[in-house]
C-alpha cells in the first residue's frame, strides 16, 4: 500500500496516510474538522546508484564491433 500526503487548504495542516489505491477515504481533516483536505503530489526518492547497473541489465549482441 503507498503512502499518501495529504494538505487542509484551510489550515495547511499536513498529515501523511497509509491506504489502498481504490479506497475510498473521507477527506476531512483532522486538525480543524474541515473537508478541505487535498492530496499532494509527492516526489519519490527512487535512484538507481552505483556502476554498470545499466551495462549488466541489457542483453548484449552478438554482433562484434569493427
Amino acid at each position: 500500500m503507498p503512502i499518501y500526503e495529504y494538505i487542509c487548504l484551510k489550515c495547511k495542516y499536513t498529515i501523511e496516510k497509509l491506504e489502498k489505491i481504490n479506497e475510498n477515504i473521507k477527506n476531512i481533516c483532522p486538525n480543524c474538522k474541515t473537508i478541505y483536505l487535498e492530496k499532494k503530489i509527492s516526489v519519490s526518492n527512487f535512484k538507481l546508484k552505483g556502476k554498470g547497473w545499466y551495462k549488466t541489465d541489457y542483453k548484449k549482441d552478438n554482433k562484434s564491433e569493427d
